[in-house]
C-alpha cells in the first residue's frame, strides 16, 4: 500500500482509516473427544450381549445368511480380543511370573490376577501361550463351533470344525513343531479333504493356507524340529517311518507326491525345499480341478 501511495500526486492526502472500537472476534477451537477406552469387565458384558444377540439371529437366518454372520461376528470378535489384551499387557508381559515361581514349577496366581482370569473364563475366553514367552487372549477353541453348528452351510460347519480341532493343541512354538509329526499328517489330510469336498467355498482359500502350512512342516520340519538333518541331508529315521506309513494309507494323496519329492530328490535342504514349493501349487490345483464339488 505504501509503495501505491507513494506513486500518486504530490499533494493528494492520504486518509487513515478509523480506529475500530470494536474487540477483536474470538475463535474457540474444540480439541476433539477420544472416546475413552473400555474397561476389560465393560468389553465382557459388551461381549456376552453380543453372543446373546447373535444365538437369537441364527433362529431365523437361512444357511447363507449364518455364513455372513459368522464372517462379520469373527472380525469383531478379534478386534475385543486385540482390545483386552491391550487392556491386560501387564499380565501378558508377566504371565509367567504370576503362573510359575523361579524354577519354573506352576503357582496359584495372584487373587487379582486370577479373578481376571475367571472373568474371561466366564465368556469362553482364555489366555493362550503361544511360545516364545508370548500369550495371548482368544476365544477358547470350540467357541464358534458351539455357536454355528447346525445353522451355517456344510463348508462352513465343516471348516469351523476343524479350526476347533486343530485349536485344542498349539501347532508351532520356539521355531519347532509342538504336535508329532503323525498328528501334523493327520491336519494335512483334514484340510486336503476339506479342499476335496468344497473346492469352491470362499473358505477354500483359507483351507489351503493351512493346507500348505501343515504340509511344508510334515514334509520338511522347522528349525528347532527339522526332518533332514542338515549335515548329510539324510532323512531322520523317525520322519522316514512317518511318511512310509502316510504314504501306504493315502497312496493317491497329493502329499505322498511330495513325499517322493523330498526322499528321492538329492542335494541340500534348500535344494528339496525349493522343489516341494515347485510342485505345491502344482498338486493343490489339480485337487481342485479333479474334483466334482458337492456345491459352489
Amino acid at each position: 500500500m505504501l509503495f501505491l501511495y507513494s506513486c500518486k500526486k504530490d499533494n493528494e492526502t492520504i486518509e487513515a482509516a478509523p480506529e475500530s472500537t470494536e474487540a477483536p472476534a474470538t475463535v474457540t477451537v474444540t480439541a476433539p473427544v477420544s472416546k475413552p477406552a473400555s474397561t476389560t469387565p465393560t468389553l465382557i458384558a459388551e461381549f456376552l450381549a453380543k453372543k446373546k444377540e447373535v444365538q437369537l439371529k441364527l433362529a431365523s437366518l437361512s444357511a447363507e445368511e449364518a455364513n455372513d454372520l459368522y464372517d462379520s461376528y469373527k472380525k469383531e470378535n478379534d478386534s475385543i480380543m486385540r482390545q483386552l489384551e491391550h487392556n491386560e499387557q501387564n499380565i501378558l508381559e508377566h504371565y509367567y511370573k504370576y503362573y510359575s515361581d523361579d524354577r519354573g514349577n506352576p503357582k496359584a496366581a495372584p487373587d487379582s490376577i486370577a479373578k481376571k482370569e475367571a472373568l474371561l473364563k466366564s465368556a469362553g475366553i482364555e489366555f493362550w501361550e503361544i511360545g516364545e514367552g508370548m500369550v495371548e487372549i482368544r476365544t477358547v477353541a470350540n467357541f464358534y463351533l458351539s455357536l454355528f453348528k447346525g445353522h451355517v452351510t456344510k463348508d462352513y460347519e465343516d471348516f469351523i470344525a476343524l479350526l476347533a480341532k486343530d485349536d485344542e493343541n498349539l501347532y508351532s512354538a520356539d521355531a519347532g513343531i509342538a504336535i508329532s509329526f503323525n498328528a501334523v499328517g493327520k491336519r494335512v489330510l483334514n484340510w486336503e479333504k476339506f479342499i476335496n469336498k468344497h473346492p469352491y467355498s470362499r473358505l477354500t482359500p483359507q483351507a489351503i493356507d493351512f493346507y500348505r502350512m501343515y504340509q511344508y512342516g510334515f514334509l520338511l520340519g522347522e528349525d528347532n524340529t527339522p526332518t533332514i538333518e542338515v549335515t548329510d541331508n539324510s532323512i531322520y529315521p523317525e520322519n522316514l517311518k512317518e511318511f512310509a506309513t502316510f504314504t501306504a494309507a493315502n497312496p493317491s494323496s497329493p502329499t505322498t507326491a511330495l513325499i517322493k519329492i523330498v526322499t528321492e530328490t538329492k542335494g541340500t535342504k534348500d535344494e528339496i525345499t525349493n522343489a516341494v514349493a515347485k510342485e505345491q501349487d502344482k498338486l493343490i490345483a489339480k485337487l481342485i480341478a479333479d474334483t466334482t464339488p458337492d456345491y459352489r
